[in-house]
């Protein structure tokens, strides 16, 4: 089948309870290469977005202008594919029963005017590099599950807070509730913080004990060498002891010796 002139699709409330069509069915697809514009929005349609949304390889799906998938029951994630259609300006997939992350490749649709992914199960953290997103006029993320801050730019901070309401872990501008430090940061900051305490008690333990032996080395040895007197009584010591030692270690053993001959 081929649709060459065809510029908008509006099959609204066309597919009620089916099911969102699949690779097979759409194995003739590639004849809409001008196709601007495809609603399927209202059909509750349910499984997951297919690939051959992002994946036809013949501009059509690179020239197509909007996306409208709304209110229906398509679970699974937001394909990262679809970063692919660079000349889309609006995807909307609100009241659906999607889950995951919002996919970072998102951010590469530069020229994106209108993005809604509200009342789904989407978590995790927003990407930051959705405010690299500068033509947003419409965007809507309420009611799902993301946590953490909002990314900060321009765009995202203009909208207004319901926008992002329904998010009970989404912190930071246009929502009232500001972000506190992440548990994992008051961690890694607890971590370094006992660290860095070892680290210093390390260092001055070896700072003192060098101390230590400088006093007590030069206390006693430069006494020696500064005070004559001093010098010459610790020499005299050294000859005694010395004396000593050899009599201990020679004297004694011998007159035990000839002791043990006379015996």
């Amino acid at each position: 089948m081929s649709c060459k002139s065809l510029h908008a699709l509006l099959l609204t409330g066309s597919f009620v309870g089916e099911g969102m069509p699949t690779d097979d069915d759409m194995v003739d697809f590639d004849g809409f290469q001008n196709l601007r514009l495809l609603s399927l929005a209202c059909s509750n349609l349910t499984g997951q977005i297919p690939v051959w949304l992002s994946k036809l390889k013949n501009l059509e799906i690179l020239f197509l202008a909007t996306i409208d998938l709304s209110k229906n029951n398509i679970v699974g994630g937001t394909p990262t594919d679809i970063g692919q259609l660079q000349l889309l300006y609006k995807l909307v997939l609100d009241s659906n029963n999607f889950s995951g992350v919002i996919p970072d490749q998102i951010s590469n649709l530069k020229s994106l005017e209108v993005l809604k992914l509200s009342m789904n199960h989407l978590s995790g953290i927003m990407p930051s590099s959705l405010a690299s997103l500068n033509f947003l006029k419409e965007f809507n993320v309420s009611y799902n599950n993301l946590e953490g801050p909002i990314p900060t730019g321009t765009q995202l901070q203009s909208f207004n807070a319901f926008a992002f309401e329904g998010n009970p872990e989404l912190c930071g501008a246009p929502l009232p509730n500001k972000c506190g430090p992440s548990k994992g940061i008051d961690a890694d900051n607890k971590n370094n913080k006992d660290v860095d305490n070892g680290l210093h008690q390390l260092l001055w333990f070896h700072i003192f004990t060098t101390l230590g032996f400088i006093v007590g080395f030069w206390g006693v040895c430069g006494s020696v060498i500064i005070n004559k007197t001093w010098r010459y009584a610790y020499f005299r010591f050294i000859d005694n002891l010395q004396d000593m030692l050899l009599y201990v270690m020679i004297t004694v053993p011998l007159n035990r010796m000839k002791r043990r001959l006379r015996g």
